[in-house]
């Protein structure tokens, strides 16, 4: 997530900084003294969430810049901080995305980031799950590459069932349909799951898994797929079916199966 702080004081920058520094899913691309700079920030750059003091001196005030900022893109996050509570009033009828008050508390920043990341991701649309023929993930445009095989097709599995959740038994007898459902086999789908969420992690991406006891499912929220907007008969995505779905993996036959039926009606 693509991130501007402005803020007037430059020991409050920093103390920002060095919260989000510790989150991958942040990428700070600017850090703004005033209004100016934080505007020229927004033209010249994909920025997708800002942290803004409300109190900023200069020719306009928070709440203003904020009104800019989303007449420049008004898909950007606004996550405002304050010492002030009269000042929340303000920031809600910008239509803040979120707020927080100041002095910034670490368990607070990390559940804005997260909530601000996955809004980011669902505004958007950042990640695009290709299963015509082989199945890969995008991210702006570039495959991501993973490492473990597995992994991928943990993922894939996931996007299959269009955001359905996903038992631990489930996956087991699909990745691995020739091992035992034992203590070593539930054992190293745990690991698996662990590492997709690790390689996710390295893209900023990580909360379109969803996790529970025992389940998994995606965030269909959180990206575009091919398969998705065929089921919605989108033309574009029937155009490009030529047939062929997640070719690499045999689990995926009977979709693919069914996805020619759904055409024919």
């Amino acid at each position: 997530m693509k991130t501007i702080i402005v803020d007037d004081e430059i020991m409050a920058i920093k103390l920002v900084r060095n919260y989000l520094e510790r989150d991958k899913r942040v990428e700070i691309v600017g850090e703004c003294l005033d209004a100016g700079e934080a505007l020229q920030c927004v033209r010249e750059r994909a920025v997708e969430a800002a942290f803004l003091d409300i109190c900023i001196h200069g020719c306009m005030d928070g709440v203003e810049l904020g009104k800019k900022l989303k007449e420049l893109n008004p898909q950007i996050v606004l996550i405002y901080t304050t010492g002030n509570a009269q000042y929340v009033d303000n920031a809600i009828d910008v239509e803040a995305d979120f707020y927080l008050m100041k002095p910034l508390n670490a368990a607070e920043l990390t559940f804005v980031v997260k909530k601000a990341n996955e809004l980011a991701l669902q505004r958007n649309k950042r990640i695009f799950a290709r299963t015509f023929g082989h199945f890969d993930l995008y991210i702006d445009g570039s495959p991501v590459m993973f490492r473990s095989a597995k992994a991928k097709e943990l993922l894939a599995l996931l996007v299959d069932r269009e955001g359905g959740t996903v038992t631990t038994d489930q996956i087991i007898g699909t990745l691995w349909e020739n091992r035992p459902n034992d203590e070593a086999t539930q054992s190293l789908c745990s690991k698996i799951g662990k590492t997709l969420i690790n390689e996710l992690k390295q893209y900023g991406v990580e909360d379109i898994i969803v996790s529970g006891r025992g389940i998994k499912r995606l965030n269909t929220d959180l990206l575009e797929c091919d398969l998705y907007r065929l089921l919605q008969r989108e033309q574009d995505a029937q155009d490009a079916f030529a047939g062929d779905y997640m070719l690499e993996y045999s689990w995926a036959e009977d979709r693919m199966a069914s996805l020619s039926r759904f055409l024919q009606n």
